[in-house]
């Protein structure tokens, strides 16, 4: 398995969290992270969540992951040229975050882990 890299053009995606959530099967503390995708040609996929934020490219210093969960994938439609990700709420407090780039699409499960 690569050691993977950050979600972003160098400098890797923030996220700022002021309750827990459970992001697949794990719940994530409030407070700030990095996060990077953890690719892998046999197994699955992983989005890694990770207490060491502020930093750019790789290498990723594996030691600060607060967890790293595992990720659906699709083949896209039509490929894209600049990574997106996107959070898709319901109103019951679950949803998703996708993440598209090049010809693939990921995603995982979001939820308030308060509910």
């Amino acid at each position: 398995m690569g050691q993977g890299g950050p979600l972003g053009a160098d400098e890797a995606t923030t996220l700022i969290t002021q309750q827990p959530l459970r992001i697949g099967n794990a719940t994530i503390p409030a407070g700030v992270y990095t996060l990077y995708i953890v690719p892998s040609e046999k197994g699955s996929t992983k989005l890694a969540i990770s207490s060491n934020i502020g930093k750019w490219g790789i290498p990723v210093d594996e030691t600060h992951d607060v967890a790293r969960v595992d990720v659906a994938k699709a083949k896209l439609s039509e490929p894209l040229d600049q990574l997106t990700l996107a959070l898709e709420g319901k109103p019951d407090g679950t949803g998703s975050l996708k993440i598209a780039w090049e010809e693939t699409l990921f995603w995982v499960s979001l939820a308030n882990a308060t509910l």
